[in-house]
Formats: C-alpha cells, structure tokens, sequence
C-alpha cells in the first residue's frame, strides 16, 4: 500500500509540473506565432494598397494587366508563411469556434472533404500535441486527485471535497485570466479550463457518491452549473474546451470508480451532460460534437442496462432523451437529417427497456413514451409516424418480456396472475392516452385523417395485448364477445361521424376499427376452417360499403383480408391440422371463393378494386378444386403427406392453375405486377417439374399407379390430360414462356397422352409394357397417328401454317414406317390387300385434300 501511496504521489508530482511545463511552452510559441502573422498582415494591407493604385492609374491599360497576378502572388505567399489553422490568431467571425479550428466542420462541400479534413487534423496534432497533451494531464490530474484522496484516506472527507472543488475552480480562474490578459482565446487557456471543468464533476460525484457530503438533488444541481458554466465558456475559449469539458465527462464517472451511485443518479448525470452539450450546438455545431454527445448518452444506458434489471429510471431517461434530442434543434441544417435516426433509435432502446424488467414489472413509467412521441413538434410533420411507432414498440417490448425461447419455436406466456392487474390498469391508460391525444390533435391539427386513424385503431392494439398477456393465445367467449361490442360502438360511431362535417374524415377509420374488431373476434372464439370462413364473410360488407359510401380507402382492408385469405388457404398444408372425418374443405375454401365472387359482383364493373376480386376468386377457385380433388381421391386426408402419381397430377395442375392465374393477377396490379410474375414463373416451372416426375418416375408403362378401369375417366385425364389444358393456357402469355415452345410442349403432351389412354384401352389399369401387346392395340396406334397427321396436314393447309405440315409430314412418315415395317409384317393374304389398298386410298385422299386446300393452283408446300 505505502509503495503504491509512492507511485500515485510521484505521478501527481511529475504530471502537474510537467503539464504545467508543456503549456508555458506551447504559449510562448502561439504568442511568437501571433506577432509574426500581425507582422505579415501588415505587409499585406501595405502591398494590397500599392496594387490597388496601380489598378487605378492604369486602368484598361495592356501594362496594368500584371496587376491582379500579383496579388494573386501575394496572397499564396502569405498563405505559405502563415502558420496552421489551429495557431492563428481570433478570427473575426462572430462564430465563437472559427474555422481555424483543429476540428473543422465536417459538412463543407467538396468531394475531397475527408481527406482535407484529415490531414488539417494531422497537422493540427503535430502542432499543438503539446497542448492537448498538457491539457489531458491537468484534467487526469484532477481526477486522480479525487481518486487517490478516497482510495487512501489521507485527509477527510470534508478537505478533500473543498480541495478538489478549489482546484477545479482555481484552474478556471486561472484560464480566464490568462485570457482576458492576452486579450483573446488560446487553445493552452481552454485545456486549463477543460481540466478545471472535469475536476469539478470529478470532486461533485465523489461528493455524491463516496463522502455523502452532497445530496443528489444539490448534487445535480451542481453539475448542471458547471455543464452550463462549461457551456458559455467554451463560446470563448473555443473547441477544446467543449472536447474536454462536455465530451470528457461522460467517462468521468468511470475513471473515479465506486459502486455504491443509484443508477437514477448516474442517468440524471448523463441527462445533464447531454443537454449542455445539445445546447452549445445550438450555436455552434460540429459532427464530432454531435456524434460524441450521441454516444455518450447511449453508452450510459447500456452500462446501467446490463448486467441487472432495468428500473423506472431507465424509462424516464429515455423519454426524456426523446423530448431533448426533439426541443433542441441545432443551429446547422445539416444536423436535421440524423434526428429521424436518433428518435428511431431511442425507441428501439425504450422496447428492450421493457424486455429487461426484472419480476417485478412497474407499468405507469413505461407510459410516458406515448405523450413524448405524441407532443413533439416532429410528429406533426416529416416524423408522423412516432406516435404510432411508439405504441407498437411498447406492444412488442412487452410481447419480449413475456417471451420465452423454447427448444424449438419461441412463445409466449401469459402475465403472472399477481401482475395481471397493475398490467390491466396500464392497458387501459394507454388507451385512454393514446386516444385522447390523438383526439386533440384531430381537432387542432390540419391532417385529421392521420390522426383520426392514429385514435380509432390504437385502442385496438391494446386490446390484442390485453389478449395476449393476460389470457393468452386461446380460444376465449368473454374476449371474442367483447370485441364483438367494440365493433359495435365503432360501427354505431361511424354513423355518427358521418353527420358532423369536422369528423367526417374519420367514418372510413370506424369502419375499419369495425372490422378489424369482427376480425379479431373471430379469432378469439374459432379456429382451423371456421376462422377462414369468418374471416371471408367481410369481402362481402367492405366492398358493399365502399361503393356505398364512396370510400375507395376500404379497398386497402379489403385488399388485406384477401391477402391473408388466400395465403392461409395456400400454406394450409404447413400451417394447420384439420379433422379428415369432416368435410371442412367445402365450407372453408368453397365458402371463401363463394364470398370473393358475390364481392366482385357487388364491385361493379368500373371499379378499380374489380380486377383484385376477380384475380382473389379465380385463385380461391384453384384452390378449391385442388382441394376438393384431394378430398376425393385421399378419401377426405387432403394433406396427405406422399408423392405418388396422384400426388404429382394434383401438384402439377394445382401449381400449374396457380401460376396462369397470378399472370392474370399482375395484368390486374400495378405496384406488384412484377411479384406476382415472379410468383408465377416460380409456379410453372414447380408444375414442370411434376409433369416430368409423372412423364420419368411415374409414368404407368413401367410405373405401379394406379390408373382405373374406366375408358377415359381415370387418372389418366387429370395426370396427362390436364396438362394439356395449362400449356394452352400459358401460350397465352408470352411474358410467362414463348408462345412457340408452349405449343410443342403440348402437342408432344397430347401425342403422351393418346398413346396412354390406347394402351389403358387395351390393358386396363396394368400398363406395363412387360405385359406385351396386342395386335388390336398396335394397329389402333397407327390408325389414330394416321388420323393425327392427316388432320395436321389439312389444318396447315388450310392455315399455310409451315411448322405444322413439317410436324403432320414427319408424324405421317413414322406412321407409313410402322405399317410397312411392323403392322403388315403378320399379315397375309387377303389381310395384306386390305391393308395396303386402306393405306394407299387414305394417302391420295390426302393428296387430294391438300390440293383442294391450296389457296392457288400451284402444287407447293406451305412456305416458311
């Protein structure tokens, strides 16, 4: 201990001497500095007068052109002798922190900013290291003063507050008579003054902190004198004051160590410290000042923040950051642009706040966010968005509080019953709150529509937390009955707006609370297909009253309700289990598509919302019929989780339906026509890829399927068929796949499919080729294809379509092949006469066809 006692005495000894040293140093070099540039100065004044009567007796003159170079020649002259920017003498700008400053404004133009800026910083280092050097060691010398005074004892407590205090105040005393002496700033008198400024706070939390000698109201008083003495003074001894003084003391509470300060207090201190700071940029600003003051007020939240659970002070010391950083704007405009940043921010503090709680949660401190964001001059501008920003961050701080990470999923439980009511009491606050503040902004504020929303639906978030916490997600009559009863008073409210014109504006948001109240209701009481269906029935009744009472703002909901509609009856397979002995699909998908088409027959055929409802109920009525195909062919699993050949011709024309119809729906929409192509593009080739699967892996002539007995109807039609029918289908939009190729694709898919339902013909449902086949089946093939490349060859004809006669030609061709070399090689006698003269009458027939088609008398192909 005596050993270290001997370290901390030689440290001070050495340290204040020799900072002492450094600065009478420094100062005498400014003060050589200073005569030689008034001495160049007035060499200047003297040559800038010669040049300037030159000019005047030589006028226009050719031999008096010279003379503006020479003073160009001058003035870099001067600017090559003259000292650094951080050495010259007060500028006579009545900005109190000139440009001349070692920390210049980082906001003038050029787009070489930042590497000017950097090497005057530079510069400025090299020139007065001194300086800055001298100034740290006074100000680390104030603060192991206190530091050593409390860890060893030496004199009392009462001595050792009144000796920091002096030597706090001595060091002022002493900067600002060198001032005024030397009649001007100097960068040596603002280090003493930074030093004497953070011994102050030094000696002033020791006094609070450790003797007990000062209570923490004097105590903050104390510090706000000196943050504000601080303040006013660095308006005349410049920058480095500010660095020092107000920058610094943000970690003064660290390097005086303890751990026995409230973190109320130590927050209050930070407050304190930040708005002096914001306060001096209201007449001088700097990105380096605004950024430290940003920093510094942060990192006092996120050390008072871990390690222990956050108290009321936390949540007033945010709100009232909200409230300072929003008041006390700044003089440069350039600062503006950040306060959007900072507010978001602070928000995003104040909902981790409120995850943080410790068991014992406090409700009522946690409510003063809604008036600070709702007050701000900010929330009736560019910022509107705060006040609704700061209910839903103070919904999902508490959702965090109540959330629990599973191994699994993340849940949330519900509030402790011992809590319930103290969470109760602040539900209802916060709705009476956010209502009547949004309430008095509606009636003196120009956008009453913003806040006619803002004070309708809030209430709504409240409630859904209310649920939430308190019964949790399950299924409740009392909730689901009083949110029937809010809808009711909206919907009775809504009436009511209509008739006054001040609050006309709101009956759209009281139609909407309406619904979104039913919506919630529902939610509260069913689930599964029911919710579904509940949730469709108010397709119906917004459509109705936006052309009712011409309110096209209830598209937006009802666009909404379709959207969730479609997306839970689409990812239904992932997202819920439903009972297979009901027949739930008929009700649930059927009930939605049955509701679509009465909106979009209620729409009206002039209305902008008609192409959504038309696009909504031709993807509702995929999705039933997929639906209801499943129901049939799994006998009622419709989400039955295998791939076999049923699976795959129900994925190939459900993803395949799906995709033409988001075609249709992005001809519909403007701001999203490029998703839904995406969609649609992502859909078709997922429905190839299942053809392909049916073509490769499943197909039944080495395949297991089972196909049916039946001519015609079996699965043979939805499995091969129907993707006839889709690729049709897509030909018709050339943004999906090029018209040409799609026509392949199905005619090869329709030759696929004849060739499946001869061979089911003759075989039955057992279509492996190991079974062989039969004279019948063989010459079937080639009398269809016949028929096939006659009716090919006509049509090309007919349409001088070239591509199709080379197709028809070509399938003709492998026919005649067929016949010569597989149907007739079994034939004999009169079988081979009959044969040939069918073969020979049906290829003149053609020719003659041909001909006949011929738009003239020249016997040539179709041309390319």
């Amino acid at each position: 201990m005596e050993a270290l006692l001997i370290v901390l005495a030689l440290g001070l000894a050495i340290l204040l001497p020799v900072g002492s040293v450094l600065g009478i140093l420094a100062f005498s070099r400014r003060r050589d500095q200073s005569e030689r540039l008034e001495s160049l100065n007035r060499e200047v004044s003297r040559l800038r007068e010669e040049v300037t009567y030159l000019k005047q007796h030589l006028g226009g003159k050719d031999q008096g052109q010279p003379a503006p170079e020479l003073e160009l020649e001058l003035d870099e002259a001067v600017v090559e002798d003259t000292p650094a920017p951080s050495e010259s003498s007060p500028s006579s700008d009545t900005s109190p922190f000139p440009d001349t400053s070692p920390f210049p404004d980082t906001s003038s133009p050029g787009a070489d900013a930042t590497s000017r800026d950097k090497s005057r910083f530079v510069q400025a280092l090299k020139d007065n290291w001194m300086v800055w050097l001298g100034g740290l060691s006074v100000g680390l010398a104030g603060i192991f003063m206190v530091s050593h005074s409390i860890n060893a004892g030496m004199i009392g407590p009462s001595q050792q507050l009144m000796l920091a205090l002096f030597s706090g105040l001595a060091l002022h005393a002493g900067a600002e008579y060198l001032r005024r002496r030397n009649r001007g700033a100097n960068e040596v008198f603002a280090a003493l003054a930074g030093g004497g400024s953070i011994t102050l706070y030094a000696a002033l939390l020791a006094g609070v902190h450790h003797y007990g000698l000062v209570g923490p109201t004097v105590g903050l008083f104390g510090l706000a004198i000196v943050s504000l003495g601080t303040m006013v003074l660095s308006l005349f001894h410049g920058p480095l004051l500010a660095v020092m003084g107000l920058s610094g003391a943000y970690l003064v509470p660290l390097l005086i160590g303890g751990d026995d300060g409230s973190v109320a207090f130590v927050l209050s201190y930070s407050f304190l410290i930040t708005v002096s700071s914001l306060m001096l940029m209201r007449y001088v600003y700097r990105d380096w000042l605004w950024y430290a003051t940003l920093s510094g007020a942060f990192l006092w939240w996120l050390a008072t923040s871990s390690g222990a659970a956050i108290g009321a002070s936390t949540a007033w010391y945010i709100a009232a950051l909200f409230v300072v950083f929003a008041m006390v704007p700044v003089r440069a405009k350039q600062a503006l642009p950040y306060l959007r940043e900072v507010l978001i921010s602070l928000l995003v503090l104040w909902a981790l706040s409120m995850v943080g709680q410790g068991d014992r949660p406090f409700f009522w401190s946690w409510l003063i966010i809604l008036p600070a964001a709702a007050l701000v001059p900010q929330s009736r501008g560019a910022l509107w968005f705060l006040p609704w920003a700061a209910v839903l961050v103070s919904a999902l701080g508490w959702l965090g509080y109540v959330g629990r990470n599973g191994t699994e999923v993340t849940y949330f439980t519900q509030m402790a019953p011992e809590h319930q009511g103290g969470f109760l009491s602040y539900l209802i606050g916060a709705a009476i709150l956010s209502t009547g503040l949004g309430l008095w902004h509606w009636v003196r504020q120009n956008d009453r529509r913003r806040w006619a929303s803002f004070t309708l639906l809030s209430p709504l978030v409240w409630a859904v937390l209310g649920w939430l916490l308190i019964h949790g997600h399950q299924t409740s009559s009392a909730w689901s009955v009083a949110m029937l009863l809010v809808g009711g008073v909206y919907g009775v409210l809504a009436w009511k707006l209509e008739s006054v014109q001040l609050y006309r504006v709101g009956v759209v948001w009281a139609v909407m609370a309406a619904h979104v109240s039913y919506s919630l209701a529902a939610i509260m009481i069913v689930r599964e297909a029911s919710l579904t269906l509940a949730l469709s029935a108010q397709f119906v009744s917004l459509t109705w009253l936006a052309r009712r009472y011409q309110m096209p703002e209830l598209h937006l909901l009802l666009k909404v309700a379709l959207a969730l509609v479609v997306a839970r009856l689409t990812f239904n397979p992932w997202l819920q289990d439903y009972d297979t002995g009901l027949h739930w699909s008929l009700w649930s998908y059927g009930g939605a598509t049955l509701f679509a088409g009465i909106a979009t027959w209620l729409a009206g055929k002039d209305r902008a919302i008609r192409p959504w409802l038309e696009g909504a109920t031709l993807h509702l009525l995929v999705l039933f019929l997929g639906a209801e195909m499943r129901y049939w062919l799994y006998d009622g699993d419709i989400f039955s989780q295998q791939y076999s050949f049923t699976e795959a011709a129900i994925n190939t024309l459900l993803w395949g339906a799906l995709g033409v119809t988001y075609m249709v729906r992005a001809g519909a929409s403007e701001s999203l026509a490029w998703l839904y192509r995406l969609f649609s593009r992502i859909l078709v080739a997922l429905s190839m890829l299942s053809y392909l699967a049916l073509v490769t892996l499943h197909n039944p002539w080495w395949g297991g399927g089972h196909i049916g007995d039946a001519p015609i109807i079996n699965m043979l039609l939805p499995g091969y068929g129907g993707p006839i029918l889709l690729t049709l289908a897509v030909s018709r939009f050339p943004l999906l796949a090029p018209r040409f190729w799609s026509l392949c694709v199905a005619s090869a898919g329709f030759l696929l499919f004849t060739a499946l339902e001869i061979r089911q013909l003759w075989q039955g449902s057992d279509m492996g080729l190991s079974f062989g086949m039969s004279e019948g089946e063989l010459y079937t093939y080639s009398v269809v294809s016949l028929l096939y490349a006659i009716g090919a060859i006509a049509y090309s004809a007919k349409r001088d379509n070239a591509v199709l006669y080379k197709a028809g030609m070509a399938l003709l061709g492998l026919v005649i092949a067929k016949i010569f070399l597989v149907d007739m090689a079994g034939l004999q006698g009169l079988w081979r006469v009959a044969a040939f003269m069918g073969l020979g009458l049906a290829l003149l027939g053609l020719a003659w066809m041909y001909r006949k088609a011929q738009p003239s008398a020249g016997n040539h192909a179709p041309s390319d």
